[in-house]
């Protein structure tokens, strides 16, 4: 029933505060748990001001904190570094303020992997302070290498994975293999010998040392002081082509060229090749072709050296003078007849003109004219005296006045 879920029972637990119970775990967690050793990645490293670290040990699906005072990192022989694989050993406890539990660490030593990491980087360091590593010192590689000597292991997918490429590109060579061990505490000699014997083989253009991906103990061959130093004054051409995209050797670095893969290797050697192989078809091309755009090239100056010598020949010079007297008789008509009615409308406009000031057009706007009895015109008023007979003229007729006034 629904009303079974309300039903009240008796509960005579007690009630826990937060500090007492974190307090009780604590105590079973110390009662429980000697001092042990752990190991993991150090992660999240934070150094305080007073020296005491705080960081996190991690693997692949946990993560434990843990705290190593002061006092404890003085008498380390290292200085934990973050991802530093390591073993630490200590107490597990809890920080009681944020109910956490933790490693409180009393001692830690660098596992195999870490180790391999300083001196990796010891070794490197060394190297690169004594300029063994420079740009200056590595040769150019030859673009057209013909002769291969590639250093590995015949067993391993490496050579295999090489030579796949090289074929599928038709890359068009030798190939010399010289096998060796890859891994190993006999490795480095192998290696050491086997780079030897490529550099007395007679014809050799460039030299590759291959490897697939491994962990770092895996590739630590590729680490040895001595074959760095070899590779790195090796009077031919190297590439290291040493594990993954994400792995280094410090053959890389002494090598006159890093490859990310054996397989990157063989895509760079063959490039050049490739790309000599496609320039030639298009060349081939271009010679095929070059017959018919030279014909038409030819024909196209023809057709102009015709166009010009009919621009030169009589008949055209003719037939342009033709046209030029066309075009002057044209404009002298044109000329002629604007002369013509330019001149006809002036004569006209000065006809309208005088026309428009003469006698008879005063007249007809009615203006009149009075002569005395000599004929003469009268133009004062102080000429016209009582009793003198006058004539006037208007635009219809005269007639004879007498001034009476």
């Amino acid at each position: 029933m629904q009303t079974d879920l309300f039903e009240q029972h008796q509960d005579h637990s007690d009630v826990w505060r937060v500090s007492d119970l974190t307090r009780e775990i604590k105590r079973i967690l110390e009662s429980g748990f000697h001092p042990l050793w752990v190991s993991g990645e150090i992660s999240n490293l934070s150094t305080h001001p007073s020296g005491h670290r705080y960081f996190v040990l991690k693997d692949g699906s946990s993560q434990l904190k843990a705290v190593l005072f002061k006092g404890d990192a003085s008498s380390l022989g290292f200085v934990p570094q973050e991802g530093d694989e390591c073993i630490a050993y200590g107490q597990v406890t809890v920080y009681e303020p944020r109910g956490e539990y933790q490693i409180r660490v009393r001692h830690m030593m660098q596992d195999g992997t870490g180790s391999m990491r300083m001196q990796f980087e010891r070794l490197k360091k060394k190297l690169l302070e004594e300029g063994l590593f420079e740009e200056s010192r590595k040769r150019p590689l030859p673009r057209l290498a013909r002769n291969l000597a590639i250093i590995t292991s015949l067993s391993g997918a490496a050579l295999q994975d090489f030579l796949s490429i090289l074929e599928r590109r038709s890359w068009n060579g030798s190939v010399f293999i010289f096998n060796s061990q890859v891994q190993g505490k006999d490795a480095p000699v192998s290696l050491v010998r086997a780079f030897e014997e490529a550099l007395s083989f007679p014809g050799i253009d460039l030299i590759v040392l291959a490897r697939g991906g491994g962990s770092i103990e895996d590739l630590w061959a590729f680490n040895d002081e001595n074959l760095v130093r070899r590779v790195a004054d090796s009077p031919i051409p190297t590439i290291s082509a040493i594990g993954h995209q994400t792995d280094f050797v410090l053959t890389d670095f002494s090598a006159d060229f890093r490859a990310e893969t054996p397989s990157a290797a063989a895509e760079w050697i063959s490039s050049e090749h490739v790309r000599m192989r496609e320039l030639l078809v298009e060349l081939g091309e271009r010679l095929a072709r070059i017959p018919e755009s030279s014909i038409g090239r030819t024909m196209d100056r023809l057709g102009l050296v015709e166009g010009r010598l009919r621009n030169c020949s009589p008949e055209s010079r003719i037939e342009l003078q033709h046209q030029f007297l066309d075009d002057l008789e044209s404009r002298i008509s044109r000329k002629t007849v604007t002369f013509f009615e330019h001149n006809q409308y002036v004569v006209k406009t000065l006809g309208q003109r005088l026309e428009g000031g003469s006698l008879a057009s005063s007249l007809k706007k009615g203006f009149a004219y009075f002569q005395d009895e000599d004929g003469k015109i009268m133009d004062k008023a102080k000429a016209l005296a009582k009793g003198k007979r006058v004539k006037a003229t208007f635009a219809d007729g005269s007639r004879q006045l007498r001034v009476e006034q």
